[in-house]
This record gives structure tokens, C-alpha cells and sequence, in this order.
């Protein structure tokens, strides 16, 4: 009796392992399945897809499959030139655009857009198999489907209902970061180095090491793809994991990822200074002389910088609040996050607050929305969470088992009753 209740206890695990495998497989694939309708449905936006932006990493895009570089210059300006008119046609604009003209532009600003190799190299065998356009925007979907199977793993782990993380990964295209991930730009790319990044935080507090790894690579590909973004993440983690290490729970998880944070901000310091990639002086200095353009580098660009920041946010902050509706969502999903996610609230929180570290470094109005966009990925999570919890039955959200390779939830379990014993 023994030996056959040990064999039936063998043979169940095999078959329970392929199981679970596919039904996460059918849940990848639905999330997939639903990132690209919503893709394709952002895509049609009339705006224009490909901006000056875009032209840099086309034509890099195109140096790395071996174009001749003033082949590519031509080639990635038609492209440009093409959706520019698409767009004004769109909007009953005459299309005037002939030949897309990069004249008078500096070295140095070439120079911004060649440190960030990570887009147009991902694109590039796509470029070589597709074309130019059809590649790029092949690996703009690719990257934003990524991050939307990011966002369900992270937002599944961190809350145990998996529909909540199918449904953050929808809102994730719902919401202002749809239309910038389908956008010739690196969003898609950040968002999902990003939501790695939290994919990786959450393993690190149900004690995976694995964890640690996919941060690690998930900065290292952010530093690649826009180094600012790479700094803004590693600030959040150094933030985040201080703020944990502070409290009673996670404390030796919050000094793992702050750790991890500053050392990636020294090590990007050093190799910037050994490879003389632009920074943030650089950065600024872009800013403030229109792309090198229109008048001399200015003599104290942190001062100058701080004087556009004190001129340009009590205007901000002013249409911000006449029109509250990004300040009530982040609050909305900072208060979900805090009651239901704990364990990585600060984390999400801060994720979003990059936005406003991009805008400090390069307050611009016409650049708001897109900087601003990282602001909308607590709230998809929120959101999905909140949604699922409504769809669900039960009041409490559900708990998942723990077989092997399934994690359970991070909220918090209700405590059952202590027992009574006699004479107490």
C-alpha cells in the first residue's frame, strides 16, 4: 500500500509540471495575443509615428547593417519626410515635406543618439529582413509586446491573480504609454527595461535569486537604449531599496537592490568618463543651445537649468491641476499599490516619478507627455489589479498554491485566530 501510494505521488508531479506549463503558455499567449490587437489599434493614431528622433536611429539602424552611412542619412530622411506628410494628409495639412534636411547639425548632437546603440541595434536584423520602416516598427512592437508580458509576470507575482496581470498589461496600451511605445522611439525599449526591472525586484522578495540577475541585465539593456532612463531606474532602485531597508520587512532585500542601484550609477559614471559619452552637461547644453544651433553654450548650464525648471513648472503644474486627472490616477494607484502590493509599492511609485527626474533635466512642453509617460505604469498595474478584484467572486484576492516554479502572492495573507487555550 505504501510503495503504491509513493509511486502514484512519483508520477503526479511530471504531468502536474506540464500542466501548469500549459496553462502559463495559455496565458502568454493570450496577453500576447491582446498586446498586438491593442498595438495595432494605437498604431492607426493619424499623429505622426516617426519624428526627428527617429531619423537618427533609422539611420543607425541601417550604419549597423552596413549601409554606407550617407546612404542611410538619405534613406532614413525619406522615411521621415513619408510619415511627415502621411500625417499632415491626416490632419487636411498640406504635405509638404520633399526632402528631410539634417544640415547644420552638430557632431555633438550626432553624438547623443550614437551612446544609445541599444533600439537601432535590436532593430537591425529586422531592418536587414523587412526593410527599413516595416523593421523598425517590427521591433517597436516586438520590445512593447515584451513589455506588456513583463507587466503581467510583475503585476501576477506582486498581487497572485493573474488576470490582474492581463489586464495591466491591456491598460499598458489603454493608457498615454500605448501610444508611445508604438511610436518610432525607445519607449517601447525603456518601458520594458523598466518593467524588468520590477519583474526582477518582486523574485528578489519571494527570495529568488534569479531576481538579481534580471535587474542587473534589465539596467545594463536601459544604459544602452537611453542612458538617462538607465540612471533614472538606478535612482529608483537605490531609493526604493533604502526606503525598505528602513522598515522591519525586505530589509535585507531593500540593501541587495539599493546596492545594486548605486553601484550601477558609479559603474555608469565610469565608463562614460573612459568612453567620453555624453552626459548630462551635454544634455543640457543641447537643451539650452537648441541642438547646438542657435546660439553658444551658456556658461553655467546648472544654473540655467535650474531657472527654466522655476519658470516652467508653477505653469505645468497649473494646467496640471486645472485638468486633474494624472494626479487623481497616480494617487489612485499609489494608494493599490501601498494596501495591496506592499512589498513593491515603493518601487512601482517611484518608477513612475522618473517621468518628472526626465523633466527636471529637460523641461520642455512639447516633450510632457512623452517623459511623462513612465507616470502611467503604477497605474496600469493599479488599475489591473482593481479590475480583477471586481470580476472576481470572492472579496479576498485569491492565493496562489506554491508548486514548484509558482510563487505565491505578496499581499498580505488574513491572519487566522490565535487559538484558545484553557484557563486563558
Amino acid at each position: 500500500m505504501e510503495t503504491a501510494f509513493t509511486d502514484r505521488a512519483a508520477a503526479r508531479p511530471p504531468a502536474s509540471r506540464a500542466g501548469r506549463r500549459r496553462t502559463e503558455t495559455a496565458w502568454l499567449l493570450l496577453v500576447v495575443v491582446l498586446a498586438t490587437l491593442l498595438f495595432l489599434t494605437r498604431y492607426e493614431d493619424p499623429r505622426r509615428v516617426a519624428s526627428g528622433d527617429s531619423f537618427w536611429y533609422m539611420r543607425q539602424a541601417l550604419i549597423f547593417t552596413g549601409v554606407d552611412p550617407e546612404e542611410a542619412r538619405l534613406r532614413a530622411g525619406e522615411q521621415v519626410c513619408r510619415d511627415q506628410n502621411r500625417a499632415a494628409r491626416a490632419k487636411n495639412q498640406r504635405a509638404g515635406c520633399r526632402t528631410y534636411t539634417t544640415a547644420g547639425f552638430s557632431p555633438r548632437y550626432a553624438a547623443i543618439f550614437h551612446s544609445r546603440p541599444g533600439y537601432p541595434l535590436f532593430a537591425a536584423p529586422f531592418v536587414v529582413t523587412l526593410g527599413l520602416w516595416p523593421g523598425m516598427m517590427a521591433a517597436t512592437l516586438i520590445l512593447a509586446l515584451l513589455a506588456a508580458v513583463l507587466a503581467y509576470l510583475a503585476v501576477w507575482l506582486a498581487s497572485g491573480l493573474r488576470l490582474a496581470g492581463v489586464l495591466a498589461a491591456a491598460a499598458l496600451f489603454v493608457l498615454p504609454t500605448g501610444f508611445a511605445m508604438t511610436r518610432m522611439l525607445t519607449e517601447s525599449g525603456v518601458f520594458a527595461g523598466y518593467l524588468a526591472v520590477l519583474l526582477g525586484a518582486t523574485l528578489l522578495v519571494r527570495g529568488r535569486r534569479s531576481g538579481l540577475i534580471i535587474i542587473v541585465v534589465a539596467l545594463a539593456w536601459l544604459f544602452t537604449v537611453r542612458s538617462a532612463s538607465g540612471m533614472a531606474m538606478a535612482l529608483t532602485l537605490f531609493a526604493a531599496g533604502l526606503l525598505s531597508a528602513l522598515g522591519r520587512q525586505h530589509r535585507r532585500t531593500g540593501l541587495v537592490t539599493g546596492a545594486v542601484g548605486m553601484l550601477a550609477v558609479l559603474v555608469w559614471q565610469v565608463i562614460s568618463r573612459v568612453l567620453h559619452l555624453p552626459g548630462l552637461y551635454e544634455t543640457i547644453q543641447d537643451f539650452a543651445t537648441s541642438h547646438f544651433k542657435a546660439r553658444p553654450d551658456v556658461a553655467d548650464p546648472i544654473g540655467w537649468l535650474i531657472e527654466r525648471n522655476l519658470g516652467f513648472w508653477p505653469d505645468r503644474l497649473a494646467l496640471e491641476l486645472a485638468q486633474p486627472v494624472t494626479f487623481a490616477a497616480f494617487l489612485f494607484a499609489g494608494t493599490v499599490l501601498v494596501l495591496r502590493m506592499r512589498a513593491v509599492a515603493a518601487l512601482w511609485i517611484f518608477t513612475g516619478l522618473t517621468g518628472v527626474m526626465m523633466l527636471l533635466a529637460h523641461p520642455a512642453g512639447t516633450e510632457y507627455d512623452r517623459l511623462m509617460a513612465p507616470i502611467w505604469l503604477p497605474v496600469a498595474a493599479a488599475l489591473g489589479y482593481a479590475a480583477a478584484l471586481a470580476v472576481s467572486r470572492r472579496p479576498e484576492p485569491p492565493v496562489v498554491p506554491e508548486p514548484v516554479g509558482t510563487p505565491a502572492a505578496l499581499i498580505p495573507r488574513r491572519r487566522e485566530p490565535e487559538p484558545v487555550t484553557a484557563g486563558g
